[in-house]
């Protein structure tokens, strides 16, 4: 694609001179530089640039000043003209914010300290109990079982098993009896003479329902 030749078409008069059709004044006459792009960072990123080492520099400063010449202690040595150091520099930075008489620390109030619920010991062995919360005083200690009172809850646990067992054992033989009579009754339907097993059989079953509901009847009577 030629630019030149579609802007000329357009009624442009030429390089050096702007879109406007007869002042150059109006519009921009010199086109638009734009630096050539060689990375892969993204739209507006900056190379990270890492020449500046100021934080090696105020250190390495900071050491210079030390004075080691003695055998016993390390002295720190002033700078030339007592100006500060680098790495004070970025110590005080922005200080003025937190302290002072108008910092951000001067408006915090110190609190009391909150007492603990343990019991203290003083130098001669007295023990002297700290100040307990509410909820620490309306703690109900527990009350340790008696031998009589594990005793009869031991033997109402045996009765509650007991007594489930033997719910489990009727269950079991009213269901015997039934699927005995079934089968009885199926017999006569189906018209075969009774042997005496079966007869044996069907008058066990009977006797064992009216068993039951003697049972029955007695526990709920009780």
């Amino acid at each position: 694609m030629d630019a030149h030749a579609l802007l000329t078409s357009q009624g442009w008069r030429g390089t050096g001179h702007s879109l406007h059709k007869s002042d150059d004044r109006i519009g921009l006459a010199k086109p638009i530089l734009v630096s050539r792009k060689n990375n892969v960072l993204g739209v507006g990123r900056k190379s990270h640039v890492t020449s500046d080492q100021w934080w090696l520099n105020a250190l390495d400063e900071q050491l210079k000043n030390l004075d080691t010449s003695g055998k016993t202690s390390i002295v720190q040595n002033k700078t030339a003209g007592n100006k500060a150091t680098k790495l004070d520099a970025l110590l005080t930075h922005g200080a003025g914010k937190y302290s002072g008489a108008n910092g951000l620390y001067s408006f915090f109030v110190s609190g009391g300290l909150l007492q603990g619920t343990l019991i203290k010991h003083d130098e001669e062995g007295s023990n002297t109990e700290a100040t307990t919360t509410p909820e620490a005083e309306e703690a109900v200690p527990v009350r340790k079982e008696s031998k009589e009172e594990r005793r009869a809850r031991r033997e109402e646990k045996r009765k509650r098993k007991a007594a489930k067992l033997a719910k489990q054992e009727l269950r079991k033989s009213n269901a015997d009896a039934a699927s005995t009579a079934v089968t009885i009754k199926g017999s006569k339907m189906r018209g075969d003479k009774e042997s005496k097993e079966e007869r044996r059989a069907r008058k066990e079953a009977k006797r064992k329902r009216h068993e039951d509901k003697e049972k029955k009847r007695k526990a709920g009577g009780g």
